[in-house]
């Protein structure tokens, strides 16, 4: 048994030291000081879906059984680079299709090393009328620029 702990804890190791074959750039991790934007633009698909997951889950919580169809008319509201905190931040707004035809707004945030172990960007969305308990604030204010 320990042997085998050895070789999984040798195998884990080795695996973090391998760059994963079907990374690319924009997903590889990031130091040091800004040159250029960090995160993908409010617009992505790979934000978009980040956007659809995180309000699915946030409809399970609230007993929403719709879900959304698609984001319309996309817009960056800010973007907060070398501020007070070094982690760059995008905030985003856009207009959520759910599956019962109904549109309302859905605020968003990008935030830099806040995804799987800080190695990529996570997006943190909130849909107003859906957030009961107020998780983001008032009127999605954790999510809005200030």
């Amino acid at each position: 048994m320990k042997k085998f702990r050895t070789l999984l804890a040798a195998a884990l190791a080795m695996g973090a030291l391998v760059p994963l074959s079907g990374a690319r750039a924009a997903d590889a991790p990031y130091y040091g000081p800004a040159q250029s934007s960090r995160l993908p633009a409010c617009e992505a698909a790979s934000v978009q879906a980040a956007v659809g997951g995180s309000l699915a889950r946030e409809a399970h919580y609230s007993g929403t059984l719709h879900t959304v169809m698609g984001l319309e008319n996309i817009r960056e509201l800010a973007n907060h680079t070398n501020g007070i905190s070094p982690l760059e931040r995008r905030y985003c707004t856009g207009l959520a299709r759910l599956t019962d035809g109904s549109q309302h707004t859905v605020y968003y945030k990008l935030v830099e090393h806040a995804g799987f172990v800080g190695l990529s960007w996570n997006v943190e969305a909130c849909f107003a009328p859906f957030d009961k308990w107020r998780v983001y604030g008032a009127s999605c204010s954790t999510v809005r620029p200030r």
